[in-house]
């Protein structure tokens, strides 16, 4: 994804040392120095604002939107090699004038934020030109951070606040003057400074530090390297390490695309190199890596932003979303061991496989802070503290990790590096979560202004004919789309403030309704025609795009499902008696397993066209569960699943018979 990787984490690297210091390298040194510097001044300020919160929640946004703009426009400046990553001396003074206008609109407002407040629903010319200005900066950051489709999107919507006047329909509506939108979308203190970015400089900040300190400690590596020893001795071992790394680490980081980057490139070559289909390889890891967005505790940072529009704690969201989230990996993981099997592939050598118990033993501790987080979380600490715990009990775990080494590790420069790089690292996500929290903020307030969403909510109604199924298939479709082209946040807010409302009306719960949204809005990365984690995936792998998007697709067709269980389900989100989320969790499954075994042709041996048709019938009746549904789906299945054991253990006796 564009931008996404413009800052190294490693403060020494930002600096092109190059022969000719021409201006653009003299702009990059001192931009690439001043960067690592701003970068752990926000995450400092972040960490203090939770030990010692004394800045109104507005101004605190001021301050972080300010801090993000500015990393993104610094590293802008920066030039990464000798091609110069196609930064001229003119686009560099370019940024350096986006950064200006970032620095004075963010500072006027922060000055003048008692003035503003005082004459709320009036502005002043003032007023204009510095929202003018902060909206241009926003676009830009956004710009520069996802390309052009984001800040499209909200250039869109400000011509539509003025212009819609001269719309048709349910578009019309009475129009804005130019002064007064933007002012309604920056200086009135919404808009930009709404809920999204709120959520933003409360909560997705700090759990972006903790994945910044959990990435320098090494953690990564040893999520992985665990993967590979729990997966590695079975026949899928190479994609099994897959998902249940890409599932570890992807919790954690919160994006698909540079989950795929950042273990893609160990684990798509080690499962090419056990005879997986490049293609394929690179199918399962854009899979895996995109079921991180729905996976608690961190979820894609989306969690965080539902639980601020919908009012759940976002600890009932976290716990609510397992099930979804344990099945769709545990149905991709089905999936790839089936492919092992029916291909014949072999486990990963003894050399290759970690020991348990000594990866245990030296790096166990990094559980320990994740464990903490969900502990925290259940027992009814806020999110800020416990992810602020969360980072502390870290920072200890690694020092008791190296003390036993060294007890003098705190005063070695291997600890401080490792407490400086994570900041900076953690700021450097949230530079760009923060940018498209802003912008997603004017649309969702040009939405609420002029009546568009009601609008819509009046339109989908009509066009369903409040057939509960209709609305969600058409909400499914549009949420696809915007997330193919925007970040999975953008997309599920978007979506959530057009239709969230209409499915609820339609007597669907509200949570299940948003997470519903939010699934699509995720899913939309191995979603073709563009497909962005796929894409990644596809080039490490060095395969066909299209093969690789459409293969992902089916792979991950489990989870295109699994919204619409949960919305019709609610005991899919341990909603419920025990007997009732047992037997629809049970049934699901078994529904889910069919489905796996339908698409792979393979569970003991290769499935006969009959034994294709049942499972699809199984699976049908699994993923809509009722009492002659499950009977059914039960029947089928053991008499298919029972006759594969059977011949297979008969194939086998016969095999070993003839040696």
């Amino acid at each position: 994804m564009k931008g996404l990787d413009s800052v190294a984490a490693v403060p020494g690297s930002f600096i092109n040392k190059r022969k000719d210091l021409g201006m653009e390298n003299k702009i990059s040194k001192i931009a690439g120095k001043i960067f690592p510097v701003v970068a752990f001044a926000m995450s400092v300020y972040h960490l203090w604002q939770v030990m010692m919160p004394s800045i109104d929640p507005t101004k605190h946004m001021d301050i972080h939107l300010a801090f993000a703009l500015s990393l993104v426009f610094l590293s802008a400046m920066i030039i990464k090699d000798d091609k110069h990553s196609g930064r001229t001396c003119l686009s560099q003074i370019a940024s350096i004038c986006f950064l200006i206008m970032a620095l004075v609109s963010t500072a006027y407002i922060f000055v003048n934020f008692n003035a503003l407040l005082n004459r709320a629903g009036r502005y002043t010319g003032m007023d204009t030109i510095i929202g003018f200005i902060l909206i241009l900066a926003v676009l830009e950051a956004t710009r520069r951070t996802y390309g052009l489709l984001l800040p499209g999107l909200v250039v869109i919507s400000l011509l539509y606040g003025h212009f819609g006047k001269y719309l048709p329909g349910i578009f019309h509506h009475a129009g804005y003057s130019w002064p007064r939108l933007i002012a309604s979308v920056t200086t009135y203190l919404y808009g930009i400074f709404g809920t999204v970015l709120n959520v933003s400089a409360t909560y997705i900040v700090l759990f972006m530090i903790f994945g910044g300190l959990l990435e320098s400690s090494g953690a990564g590596q040893f999520f992985i390297n665990i993967a590979i020893a729990l997966g590695g001795k079975t026949r899928s071992g190479a994609a099994q390490a897959a998902v249940i790394g890409s599932g570890l680490v992807g919790s954690i980081n919160g994006s698909a695309v540079a989950n795929v980057a950042s273990t893609g490139t160990f684990t798509i070559p080690m499962m090419k190199d056990r005879g997986y289909e490049p293609y394929y390889a690179g199918a399962i890891e854009s899979v895996a890596s995109t079921g991180g967005m729905i996976m608690p505790p961190v979820m894609g940072v989306g969690a965080f932003i539902m639980a601020g529009i919908i009012g759940v704690p976002y600890a009932k969201i976290a716990l609510c979303a397992l099930p979804a989230a344990l099945m769709y990996y545990v149905t991709t993981g089905i999936s790839v061991h089936m492919r092992a099997l029916r291909c014949g592939f072999k486990p990963l050598p003894d050399e290759m496989i970690p020991d348990k118990k000594k990866l245990m033993k030296e790096d166990g501790l990094f559980f320990l802070p994740l464990l903490a987080i969900i502990i925290l979380l259940i027992s009814g600490t806020s999110v800020m503290r416990s992810a602020f715990l969360g980072c502390v009990i870290l920072v200890i775990c690694y020092i008791v990790k190296n003390s036993v080494r060294n007890p003098k590790f705190v005063l070695t420069r291997q600890f401080w590096g490792f407490l400086y790089n994570g900041l900076i690292s953690g700021a450097k996500s949230a530079m760009t979560v923060a940018a498209a929290c802003a912008a997603m903020g004017i649309v969702t307030q040009i939405f609420v202004m002029t009546g568009l969403a009601m609008n819509i909510v009046f339109f989908i109604k009509t066009l369903s004919g409040s057939v509960g199924l209709v609305a969600l298939i058409l909400t499914m479709a549009v949420t696809i789309l915007f997330g193919m082209g925007v970040p999975t946040t953008a997309a599920y807010v978007l979506v959530a403030s057009l239709a969230g409302s209409v499915l609820v009306e339609l007597g669907f719960d509200k949570l299940a309704v948003h997470l519903f949204i939010y699934y699509y809005a995720a899913l939309a990365n191995i979603t073709p025609p563009v497909a962005s984690a796929a894409l990644v995936a596809s080039k490490i792998a060095k395969a066909d795009y299209f093969k690789t998007s459409v293969t992902a697709t089916r792979l991950g067709l489990p989870g295109f499902i699994l919204p619409f269980m949960i919305v019709y389900h609610q005991e899919l989100l341990l909603q419920g008696n025990i007997i009732s989320i047992v037997a629809i969790v049970f049934s699901s499954f078994v529904g889910l397993f069919c489905m796996c075994a339908c698409f792979e042709g393979f569970v003991f041996r290769k499935l006969n066209v009959i034994e294709r048709i049942l499972m699809a019938v199984c699976a049908v009746c699994g993923i809509w569960p009722g009492t002659k549904t499950d009977i059914i789906c039960y029947v089928i299945f053991i008499v298919v699943i029972g006759g594969q054991y059977m011949q297979s253990r008969k194939l086998k006796r016969a095999v070993s018979g003839q040696r």
